[in-house]
């Protein structure tokens, strides 16, 4: 209990130690400690007051009082600070007030109140520009809404450089320049983007699901679709595998018949270099006797060739003395039987 009250009393004390410090007599501190628990309305102004009142106004009230002195540093006479502080001798509305042109002093307020560094803006756009047209862009945007497959002017490209559009391309050659190849920079321009949009795409892509249970179900009907795909692709490899292994085997038979027979040929081809130099020249001369002592049936000697003559002119004159005779005994035939 001794360390609340001691909490208290230290509370208090600071207390006392602020509101001494906004005060400059003792009777200021009196009245401020009286009215500190009290709840009470902030006057706009520090009319019928005291002086003791006045000051404690004062110190309340000191931004808004600086705000005030800046607005009459600005105005050049009571009615530009009247407009400045939001009064005006005859209430109109914002429709009514955007339907009119300025007057000099809300000109001259609103070029006092940040109008000198939109000024200062305008201007540095027109240096950036070479045409009306350039600035007009810059300034007011198109006249006409955009198609979406529009290509871009030479204007509106030169407008998006100026404008921020030269630093995305150094950041782009950048990381062009840092990349190795193709692929990398792909990859990393693309996680780039997803990382930036992550946030946003977090607080507006909203779940379609109702309940748990619509969500196990879609979870569910995902895995089964992807066994079903694994199944199929398993599937067709074990086709390809078994249609691969049944055509290696019959390339392995044909591939056996052949390297039997290269294998013989190989055999041969080794039998006839381990011969010795004599047994091959034995080996020529009598492949040479045969080819010169071998006849054939088209080769045949001069005699036979004139034997074989006389024996077909002999065949010729019997072949002819057959065919008189049975003519001739045709004709006699013929005399009879008339």
């Amino acid at each position: 209990m001794a360390l609340v009250d001691r909490q208290v009393a230290g509370l208090e004390y600071k207390v006392e130690r602020e509101l001494a410090a906004q005060c400059g007599t003792w009777q200021q501190l009196n009245i401020m400690k009286k009215k500190y628990g009290e709840v009470r309305e902030n006057p706009s102004s520090c009319e019928g007051m005291t002086r003791s009142e006045r000051l404690l106004w004062y110190r309340r009230n000191q931004p808004a009082i600086e705000l005030d002195n800046y607005r009459v540093s600005c105005s050049s006479n009571y009615r530009q600070l009247q407009l400045a502080r939001g009064q005006r001798c005859v209430e109109e509305s914002e429709e009514e007030k955007l339907g009119r042109d300025r007057t000099k002093s809300e000109a001259l307020l609103w070029y006092r109140n940040g109008g000198m560094e939109r000024m200062e803006e305008e201007k540095a756009m027109a240096n950036l520009c070479g045409t009306w047209k350039q600035f007009h862009l810059m300034t007011r945007g198109r006249a006409e809404e955009r198609d979406e497959d529009q290509v871009p002017t030479r204007s509106e490209r030169l407008c998006w450089y100026r404008n921020g559009g030269s630093d995305l391309v150094d950041a782009r050659n950048n990381l062009a320049r840092d990349s190795s190849n193709w692929m990398q920079y792909k990859l990393t321009r693309d996680r780039q983007a997803f990382s930036a949009n992550l946030e946003d795409r977090m607080n507006t892509s909203w779940s379609q699901f109702k309940n748990k249970n619509e969500l196990s179900d879609h979870f569910a009907e995902q895995r089964n679709e992807e066994m079903d795909e694994r199944e199929k692709i398993r599937t067709q490899v074990r086709n390809r595998i078994s249609k691969e292994s049944m055509a290696k085997t019959t390339y392995e038979i044909n591939r056996q018949s052949r390297e039997k027979e290269e294998l013989e040929e190989e055999s041969d081809k080794k039998v006839e270099a381990a011969l010795s130099k004599e047994e091959r020249i034995e080996k020529l001369r009598c492949t040479t006797e045969s080819m010169l002592t071998h006849r054939t049936e088209y080769i045949q000697s001069t005699r036979e060739l004139a034997l074989q003559a006389m024996r077909e002119d002999q065949e010729a004159v019997a072949a002819a003395r057959q065919s008189r005779k049975k003519v001739t005994v045709v004709e006699q035939a013929g005399t009879v039987a008339a």
